[in-house]
């Protein structure tokens, strides 16, 4: 088995890891030159390791009783590695029953688990900067009486709204033509474990932009948007989504930098080099 792979941090969407797995113990990386390391204990539980090594200085690494991990870190191709977190778990629109919100991902079969907690969550909690041109523009001419709703808040209840009033979630294995294979869930139809459901049926990031409200659409365009950076390294994107990002990315320079390191294709080469000199710039200030 190859030890090389990447995987999209879900539950909420925190961008894609670079992970190198030989078993016994792994190495984490977020920009693919600094690595945290989790071995395996004698009672076959993990805890962390290092706290961190960098690719700089990775001919001094020494780890006790990891003497495969430390071959595989000094061994390891270019970054970035295949995304291989097939397993995808689905919140469903209730009307359709197709997949409207990605909850979560996995590698590996065996690390699926249950479905309890059905509810989609656009940041962490402490993340409160999000802002959508679309509500903006709306609240300017619409201006609202009362307390104003965060942005966050109005789209996290746009999403989970229409999954109810009994939300259903469904793990898929997305299968080599895009097409997902349903699996087990959270209060599924009888037909739905097992059944088949094509490419064009899946949201191409992390949450439908198929709405027939025009707001609605937007505020979703807004929030990919804002991810634009990390979702750029997503790996199976079309090219004129990944143009879109890559607009909206070079309007968050410092984050786009951060993330540059793990995308695997550019479009408008020129437009992203003056967005990472323009970071470097504000960095150094």
């Amino acid at each position: 088995m190859n030890p090389y792979y990447g995987v999209r941090r879900l539950g909420p969407y925190l961008g894609v890891i670079q992970v190198i797995d030989v078993g016994d113990a792994c190495a984490y990386s977020t920009n693919g030159r600094s690595w945290r390391i989790r071995q395996e204990t004698a009672s076959g539980g993990f805890r962390w390791g290092v706290a961190q090594l960098s690719t700089e200085n990775m001919d001094e690494v020494r780890l006790v009783g990891a003497d495969n991990l430390v071959d595989a870190l000094k061994k390891q191709p270019a970054v970035p590695f295949p995304i291989r977190d097939r397993f995808e778990l689905w919140l469903l629109e209730n009307k359709t029953r197709l997949p409207l919100a990605l909850l979560r991902t996995r590698y590996k079969a065996t690390d699926i688990e249950q479905v309890n907690d059905p509810h989609w969550r656009p940041f962490l909690k402490t993340d409160t900067g999000f802002i959508s041109a679309t509500l903006a523009e709306m609240e300017k001419n619409n201006p609202r009486n009362g307390w104003p709703i965060p942005h966050r808040d109005q789209l996290e209840s746009q999403i989970n709204v229409a999954s109810r009033p009994m939300p259903a979630a469904q793990w898929f294995e997305r299968l080599d033509d895009g097409s997902g294979r349903g699996i087990d869930g959270l209060r599924l139809h009888d037909d739905e474990p097992g059944r088949i459901v094509s490419a064009d049926h899946f949201p191409e990031l992390l949450i439908s932009e198929d709405w027939s409200d025009d707001i609605h659409h937007g505020l979703v365009a807004d929030y990919h948007d804002w991810y634009a950076p990390s979702l750029l390294a997503h790996q199976n994107i079309s090219a004129k989504t990944r143009q879109r990002l890559e607009r909206a990315a070079c309007k968050r320079p410092k984050s786009l930098l951060s993330h540059y390191p793990l995308i695997p294709e550019v479009i408008d080469q020129e437009a992203i080099d003056v967005a990472l000199v323009s970071a470097k710039l504000m960095n150094a200030g």
